[in-house]
């Protein structure tokens, strides 16, 4: 694949991959314009932008650098290029000073480092600001015509192989060795980085420690976050399990609010959907491939916390009784794309059969999660039916809502894909059922649809 570059951004899409790329300060406005696209989340989830720039300044500080959107940034600088040094601090302080840590313009991202001798890819910001400071220091005042193109080109016509016995025997190990043979690659030895008062082997142990002490830091973080995402889960079951006692289910027992308990489940809400935001943003701002959102696990433990928690934003989205149509006017983002990946990447199994869906269907969450959103506008429906001030087209279109939400809980109960205690005496379902009840056993040209066959012969309590 060749990238063409100019001296203003330019946007090239290849294969649903949106590639922004600029040559120069035209770098600086593709990153930023790049920035611009990911703070909106106006892209579809699998169109991730790819930033790509070619000799262009710093433009951000501690705070970008330190950005997850880090792995969607790639910079090719030439050791011939001064333009990239534009905005280096003055002086010569070394990469490990705390001056160089918190003030100033940061690298971000990856960078490619291009000379004649070769290309090294770097992430670690330290060592490029260092390395920067040295291309900067080298070619100051120089010309700035660089033929990145030829750059691109030699890279598809040349592969460096190295041994380790070339960094000498005192680098062994394979992180060090690996770092001494990259910059080597593009020219910097260790002699040459003294000079620039940047001592390579404080450079690499810091690095060592830093990313042991991050992973450290991580899987302790994550140990945690999980602990307490199954904790609450656990409590939301014990929750459901307990309202089956009032006769309502959970979804109304949190809506009506009746007890400290409901309160508390609040909190378990709130804490469940501030990780899986969490966890979706991460998703959204990283480049991954097709079919590889998030691992099936993933996939899988997302589609219960779905189905388990956004009923209660439902309950919480109609107790304010001015609102309607949770579904585009209420539903956050992270249930959409949650529930898309799980479509598209979890396929259903040859033993997933309706027999043995039957079979277990007491302790079933409901599949969709919007149930009670339709449930709810269903009641409206009704509602508005019976009031005094509706229309003939109002009439007509509340009629028409009606039926296709018949149609829609009747094709659900065929699947087993609702859960029983919809059918609690006390639930809004059952509700929604007394209005429409009443409604269709006073219309002079009664209607009939398998629906209404069902619940008027009682074939509910046996679902349930």
């Amino acid at each position: 694949m060749d990238f063409i570059w100019l001296p203003v951004l330019q946007l090239t899409e290849i294969e649903g991959q949106l590639i922004i790329t600029g040559h120069s300060l035209g770098g600086s406005v593709a990153s930023l314009f790049t920035l611009w696209l990911l703070d909106g989340n106006s892209l579809k989830p699998k169109c991730r932008p790819f930033c790509i720039t070619f000799g262009s300044p710093l433009i951000g500080d501690f705070g970008l650098q330190h950005s997850i959107w880090n792995s969607l940034f790639l910079h090719v600088v030439s050791n011939q290029d001064p333009v990239p040094g534009l905005f280096l601090p003055s002086g010569r302080s070394p990469p490990t000073s705390s001056h160089s840590q918190t003030t100033g313009y940061k690298p971000f991202g990856t960078y490619l480092l291009c000379s004649e001798l070769g290309c090294a890819c770097f992430d670690y910001p330290d060592l490029i600001l260092g390395l920067l400071k040295v291309i900067s220091s080298e070619v100051a005042g120089g010309s700035q015509d660089v033929d990145y193109g030829g750059i691109l080109r030699n890279l598809k016509e040349r592969a460096i192989c190295k041994g380790l016995p070339q960094v000498g025997e005192r680098f062994a190990d394979p992180f060090s060795a690996g770092i001494i043979m990259e910059l080597e690659t593009i020219g910097f030895n260790q002699t040459k980085l003294l000079q620039h008062n940047i001592d390579i082997n404080t450079v690499i142990r810091k690095m060592e420690a830093e990313a042991r002490n991050l992973t450290q830091q991580n899987k302790a973080s994550d140990a945690k976050k999980l602990n307490e995402i199954k904790r609450d889960m656990t409590q939301l079951e014990l929750y459901k399990k307990n309202s089956k006692v009032l006769n309502m289910g959970y979804y109304d027992c949190f809506k009506n609010q009746g007890s400290k308990r409901d309160i508390h489940v609040e909190q378990f809400r709130v804490n469940l959907t501030g990780y899986w935001e969490g966890m979706v943003a991460q998703v959204q701002r990283k480049p991954h491939k097709e079919g590889a959102t998030f691992r099936t696990r993933w996939l899988y433990a997302g589609m219960v916390y779905r189905r388990m928690v956004e009923p209660l934003d439902i309950a919480a989205f109609y107790k304010d009784c001015t609102k309607k149509d949770y579904i585009n006017n209420g539903r956050s983002l992270h249930y959409k794309l949650l529930q898309q990946w799980y479509e598209e990447d979890v396929k259903p199994t040859p033993g997933d059969k309706l027999d043995s869906k039957k079979q277990k269907v007491s302790g079933i969450l409901t599949e969709d999660s919007c149930f009670w959103a339709h449930v709810e506008e269903a009641i409206l429906s009704c509602e508005l039916l019976k009031s005094e001030n509706c229309t003939l087209e109002q009439g007509k279109s509340s009629w028409d809502n009606l039926v296709k939400f018949e149609e829609y809980v009747m094709e659900q109960i065929g699947k087993y894909a609702v859960s029983p205690e919809i059918f609690l005496e006390k639930s809004s379902f059952m509700k929604w059922w007394g209005l429409y009840e009443g409604y269709i056993d006073t219309r002079s040209n009664s209607h009939s649809s398998p629906l209404i066959t069902f619940m008027k012969n009682c074939h509910y309590t046996e679902y349930r």
